[in-house]
């Protein structure tokens, strides 16, 4: 069978280092705390409660926009995402969708001593989801028959980067990834620990 050519766009999630969530005053610091503690009516989305955007989360979104030499624009709105997870008490994501907060942009990677030019479609705010648990009798993860929700996670800030289809290798999209993780480090974006889960990645891959 020939080798088909492959192009591959990429969604990254960078959590940003903020101390407090994206649209209320409650705790980042969700790492090991009890469940369901770093909340309130806000981040719970208890109906009559007003949010008020976090500065820092927008300050820190826009450092990364230009680090991404991205154009950051003078207006941006914020939308409601409907859908249902479990994790997420208001059926709906907080997020930018027509009006992202930067647009365009491009990371320089190099690949087997070749460089390439990866552009950017956008790079927008949102708050993230919770988290859920599925324990079972002996402890085990797998094959729980109930589900628990700890929402000490959802309402923190969220920058999502958005490529566009540029990439045409795993190596590529693997070197793209750690460029974005070293530059969110160096301008004290996010700390980009993959394991627990500041840096997140929905992958986009079509086959010709």
């Amino acid at each position: 069978m020939s080798k088909r050519p492959v192009v591959i766009g990429l969604e990254i999630h960078l959590q940003l280092k903020t101390k407090t969530k994206l649209f209320c005053n409650c705790s980042t610091d969700y790492i090991g705390a009890t469940p369901n503690t770093n909340v309130c009516p806000i981040c719970l989305a208890v109906p009559g409660t007003l949010p008020v955007v976090n500065d820092h989360a927008v300050e820190l979104a826009i450092r990364m926009g230009l680090g991404l030499h991205c154009k950051i624009c003078d207006n941006t709105r914020f939308h409601r995402k409907h859908y249902f997870y479990a994790d997420l008490p208001s059926a709906y994501q907080v997020t930018q969708y027509t009006h992202a907060i930067a647009q365009g942009g491009y990371l320089d990677i190099e690949v087997d001593g070749q460089k390439k030019r990866v552009h950017l479609d956008h790079l927008h705010l949102e708050e993230d989801a919770g988290k859920l648990v599925h324990p079972t009798s002996d402890g085990r993860l797998a094959g729980a028959a109930y589900s628990l929700v700890d929402y000490n996670r959802g309402g923190c800030p969220l920058s999502e980067i958005v490529s566009k289809p540029d990439m045409s290798s795993a190596k590529e999209a693997v070197a793209y990834v750690t460029q974005i993780r070293q530059l969110a480090r160096y301008l004290g974006v996010s700390d980009g620990e993959m394991e627990s889960g500041s840096l997140r990645c929905d992958v986009n891959v079509s086959l010709s």
